[in-house]
């Protein structure tokens, strides 16, 4: 196995650390210290702290964007935009670090991330489009904003990710919390699948 360099080793912590205490409380000297160097030794890399968040996001939005256009290739609409939400959803749970950043991101109206970044998430909104759009030419689904239907995907699955710890406690407070089960992430995924592909379905 070959051994990492000292740049995936800086983005690597980089990941964590963004993805704990958000953009404005990463520390360089932090970052630094934990991959055992010194701050200038990430200035060679990386020019400065928005350099390396453009760096861990866009690489992230990329592989999102390429891995979506390559499994939403085959097959009719409903089952494009099941594997859309599918791939969308298997994303996040391989990479919680990711879904960290992302969320702080949906809820500070993306204010830290770069033009480059912002034009790999719309790649993903392009091909929900084209995905939907088929859908209405086919007679299968009915015309609906897409932004809407992208927001419904992004912002469930990213909050039900985020939000286990605080799930966690109010089930151990409930009383009646057998009535209340924790439901698996993968189980989320395939269920918020199949109520918007129902809801976008023609009725006859």
């Amino acid at each position: 196995m070959a051994r990492e360099s000292k740049k995936e080793i800086i983005l690597k912590t980089a990941v964590e650390h963004f993805s704990l205490y958000g953009y404005e409380s990463t520390s360089l000297e932090n970052i630094a210290q934990e991959c055992n160097i010194t701050k200038p030794a990430i200035y060679y890399h990386f020019k400065d702290k928005a350099s390396l968040y453009e760096a861990v996001t866009c690489s992230q939005l990329l592989k999102l964007a390429n891995l979506i256009e390559k499994q939403t290739m085959d097959g009719d609409a409903p089952k494009r935009l099941h594997d859309y939400i599918q791939t969308f959803g298997s994303f996040l749970i391989s990479n919680p670090a990711f879904n960290a950043i992302f969320a702080r991101e949906i809820a500070n109206g993306a204010k830290t991330l770069s033009l480059e970044c912002l034009s790999y998430l719309s790649k993903t909104l392009f091909r929900l489009m084209e995905i939907l759009e088929d859908g209405e030419k086919q007679g299968i689904f009915e015309k609906e904003n897409p932004f809407m239907i992208q927001m419904m995907i992004v912002t469930t699955l990213t909050s039900y990710n985020t939000t286990k710890p605080l799930r966690e406690k109010i089930i151990f407070v409930l009383e009646n919390k057998h009535k209340l089960p924790d439901v698996e992430f993968e189980n989320v995924v395939n269920s918020l699948a199949k109520k918007i592909i129902k809801g976008l379905l023609c009725s006859k």
